[in-house]
């Protein structure tokens, strides 16, 4: 698996066992090193210093640009993230400064953010370029960051999940008992080989 993919993802996998979001996000510099990396934390009590924690803003995202030091740029960089951002991680890229994204799996409920720029002005000049969901040989990343980001959802806000193919997987996963560490964790270990053999 590409390193900026393993580090998203593995990280996405600790938020899930947690009992958060499954969001992992890493950012890399123009050299290719990692500048910082966060997970969601909104369901948990605690974080590292600097990080949230314990509220609905503790996003992967967040957590990976609240480790930037303010007041400056970061030309060249780019976050990957296992989820398209959300309209409040749009913004802190446009805060932090960070000028490309890309992610792994579409976030069904957040269809229309990419429209954000066009109220214009700064907003849209510094609105971080997009790119994702993954497609290609990469794809499982794509299919199973939904599914995780599915079975969570059906299982802490069963209202709120779109219905489509990643619903209707999860589903199946639930009906038949599914879902518990082992098998999500077996998931991840076969798009992990899956990817591996592919490369």
């Amino acid at each position: 698996m590409p390193a900026p993919w393993r580090l998203a993802f593995e990280p996405a996998w600790e938020a899930l066992r947690a009992g958060s979001r499954p969001v992992g996000a890493v950012l890399y510099d123009p050299e290719g090193d990692v500048v910082a990396a966060g997970r969601d934390r909104s369901r948990e009590a605690t974080a590292p210093p600097g990080l949230l924690a314990g509220t609905d803003l503790a996003h992967a995202e967040i957590n990976a640009l609240a480790q930037l030091p303010a007041g400056r740029r970061y030309p060249g960089h780019r976050l990957y993230t296992t989820l398209e951002p959300c309209l409040l991680c749009s913004g802190a890229l446009i805060h932090a400064h960070v000028p490309h994204v890309v992610h792994a799996t579409a976030d069904e409920h957040w269809r229309g953010v990419e429209r954000v720029p066009e109220v214009g002005g700064a907003t849209a000049a510094r609105w971080a370029t997009r790119e994702g969901p993954l497609d290609g040989p990469l794809r499982p990343l794509a299919r199973f960051g939904a599914l995780l980001m599915t079975l969570w959802g059906l299982v802490h806000t069963r209202d709120l999940v779109p219905e489509g193919p990643a619903a209707r997987e999860a589903r199946r996963h639930l009906d038949a008992g599914a879902l518990d560490a082992a098998t999500a964790r077996a998931a991840y270990e076969m798009v992990r080989d899956t990817l591996s053999v592919s490369r």
